[in-house]
């Protein structure tokens, strides 16, 4: 996909008002093929780090020739948001997360999204708890369209409030 995606986000209108000048962590998920990593560049640990569940054991071959284009395009505005600020990029390296697998081929999402949660540039508490469980995994799911679902500013929570409550007392008269 990275081909065809216009990742140069510089003279973006929403991204006129962006102050990242004071992140250390920019996160940057991506889909290929199916299957999510995350890339993120930490500017405080001078890396450009790629978290994979499923841990490719190729990362050279598959994903770094894609990650280093995300990361130019991330570097390309950065410098422009850090003009005043000196970040040595030729000193960043690269370090691929090789400690979490998943339990299936469906859930490389939620792990990119909890990371975007809990990642701190290392394992913390919240990373290291076994989530290799499908059952946690899939409390996640829920509580993530839960989340989703009942945020006030969903324009669309009431009406699925109303099709979920027609729908239950639909299911209770089929049982009577």
């Amino acid at each position: 996909y990275y081909d065809k995606v216009d990742l140069d986000i510089t003279n973006k209108e929403w991204a006129k008002n962006l102050s990242f000048t004071e992140c250390n962590l920019w996160f940057f998920p991506y889909c290929d093929n199916k299957h999510y990593i995350m890339i993120c560049v930490n500017i405080k640990a001078e890396r450009f780090e790629v978290l994979d569940s499923l841990r490719h054991k190729d990362f050279e071959k598959y994903y770094k020739p894609m990650a280093e284009r995300v990361v130019q395009y991330a570097i390309n505005y950065m410098k422009t948001q850090f003009a005043d600020k000196t970040v040595k990029w030729e000193r960043f390296t690269w370090f691929n997360l090789e400690k979490v697998t998943q339990p299936d081929d469906k859930s490389c999402g939620m792990y990119v999204i909890r990371w975007m949660r809990h990642w701190e540039g290392k394992y913390n508490s919240v990373l290291t708890k076994d989530w290799k469980m499908i059952d946690l995994i899939n409390e996640e799911r829920e509580c993530l369209m839960l989340d989703i679902i009942l945020d006030e500013d969903n324009l669309e929570r009431d009406r699925i409030m109303k099709e979920s409550t027609k729908y239950c007392n639909m299911k209770k008269k089929r049982k009577i």
